[in-house]
């Protein structure tokens, strides 16, 4: 009888351990969260389909805003454009957003209904990525290259980091944007259109650009550019908001960083994470994953990206102000206080 109870004895052990360690493999353990503590809410505009969402993501599946203090509330956008208009509008504390957005709000008085836009501030960057803006065209309406889009219907969300990209692409090919029709059309919307043929060219970002693809198939023309453009995915917030709520913000740059942290170590689980949250498939997922460094900063290539773009807008008359020096819209404190390491601002 003794035997079978120590028999009995090591196999519950032994099966205890093993599920322990199972857990701990598996990344399956949550962080501990204080139950107790009172949270602040927080109410941040994301743009729902985008990959640079991420550390967002993982910072709310896994629990890290809560452990920080912070009852987060995420409002889905279809672009960093409505995000930052809700900003403006009060609905949001945190906008995430793209560098050109940024710069039609500070140098287009009429971007923000026909108003100055409020007084906000960039806080911090949590993306840097290449290649997420592509141009896919109908092969069967006479498009294999470039020039072909003469004289087509060309679709675009203006007013996004879409104008500059398009731009650059027309510069480098050598053909002005008189030489065709401009639509100015929703990512969603354009998959749509493009599909059914009511227009020749999308021009759009991931994962509409592969979800564009594989609705036309071999029907589709992917058109080629050799420039390297890259995209931030900005932390924005009023300037008043950052002045009364500093501990927020520390709050909210500790739990994106946690995330980011997470994600190096686990990409499988965030891929799949990704997958269901922004309902694209996990190999598109994973297609995309190497051209997205997901690291928290405030960077001299954030600044001169922000110049070279303000450059383009006064260049093409989008602008009807100038702005000396970027760094007056930049807040560092919370970076500072939080992961001073990312800073690498020459000031």
């Amino acid at each position: 009888m003794k035997d079978v109870r120590s028999k009995y004895h090591c196999q519950f052990w032994g099966g205890l351990l093993s599920v322990f360690f199972w857990l701990i493999l598996t990344g399956c353990a949550q962080p501990n969260v204080d139950n107790t503590q009172e949270l602040t809410p927080l109410q941040i505009g994301i743009t729902s389909t985008y990959q640079g969402e991420a550390a967002t993501y993982v910072a709310l599946d896994r629990g890290f805003f809560q452990k920080n203090g912070l009852d987060v509330t995420l409002k889905s956008n279809p672009s960093g454009k409505v995000s930052l208009k809700d900003l403006f509008d009060g609905t949001v504390q945190i906008a995430h957003v793209a560098e050109t957005e940024v710069l039609y709000s500070l140098l287009d008085t009429s971007y923000y209904s026909g108003e100055s836009a409020p007084s906000f501030q960039i806080f911090a960057d949590m993306v840097y990525s290449n290649k997420i803006q592509k141009i896919i065209a109908r092969k069967d309406h006479g498009i294999s290259e470039p020039v072909d889009m003469v004289g087509k219907k060309v679709a675009l969300l203006e007013g996004t980091q879409l104008d500059y990209f398009l731009d650059s692409f027309l510069l480098e090919h050598q053909i002005s944007n008189d030489e065709f029709e401009t639509i100015n059309m929703d990512p969603k919307e354009q998959v749509e259109a493009i599909k059914n043929g009511e227009i020749d060219v999308a021009v759009l970002w991931e994962p509409y650009a592969s979800f564009a693809q594989n609705e036309l198939g071999e029907n589709a023309t992917y058109l080629k550019t050799d420039l390297t453009y890259s995209t931030l995915w900005l932390s924005t917030t009023h300037a008043s908001y950052a002045e009364s709520h500093p501990e927020v913000l520390r709050s909210y740059l500790r739990s994106i960083k946690a995330a980011q942290d997470y994600i190096k170590r686990n990409p499988d689980y965030t891929q799949e994470l990704l997958a269901q949250r922004t309902g694209t498939p996990v190999e598109v997922v994973k297609s995309l994953w190497s051209e997205i460094d997901f690291e928290l900063s405030l960077s001299e290539r954030m600044l001169t990206l922000l110049e070279d773009q303000g450059r383009w807008m006064i260049r093409n008359n989008y602008a009807d102000r100038t702005i000396e020096d970027m760094q007056q819209f930049v807040n560092f404190r919370p970076m500072q206080d939080v992961h001073p390491r990312g800073i690498t601002v020459v000031r």
